[in-house]
């Protein structure tokens, strides 16, 4: 019984990505649009899609980075069902909020540091459609 809780430990373990892998460039993207979109900061939506690769401290190739585009478009222009639940999520996640937001120069929550949008940390709410308000 020890050995299958110690096996099931180690494959769990190995199945969360590494504290310091930035986010995927898709997700970070749907991220960074989500940020402008909910008003996490003062980072209006055309500001971030103008100024977005400054907000991502090299950490992504530029193949990456182009790609992005389209999902922090996305992201800044999403309306689901649930946009109350992901917005709140987002905003929640105070020191990714101010590593978009700082290098922007935009307004950050005082008193907390920014932080890397990792893979491992980041949630994301998926948006959910088709309830009977949904036309």
């Amino acid at each position: 019984m020890k050995r299958v809780l110690l096996v099931a430990l180690v494959l769990a373990g190995c199945a969360l990505p590494p504290p310091d892998q930035p986010a995927h460039y898709q997700r970070m993207g749907r991220f960074l649009g989500l940020v402008a979109n909910c008003g996490c900061s003062d980072i209006g939506r055309d500001r971030m899609l103008a100024e977005y690769p400054r907000a991502l401290g090299g950490r992504y190739t530029p193949d990456e980075v182009k790609a992005m585009r389209g999902y922090v478009d996305l992201g800044a222009h999403e309306k689901y069902e649930n946009q109350f639940l992901i917005c709140a999520e987002v905003c929640s996640q105070t020191c990714m909020v101010n590593a978009v937001a700082e290098p922007l120069g935009g307004r950050v929550t005082p008193g907390v540091p920014a932080c890397l949008v990792s893979e491992r940390d980041l949630h994301l709410t998926f948006g959910e459609t088709g309830g009977d308000n949904w036309p």
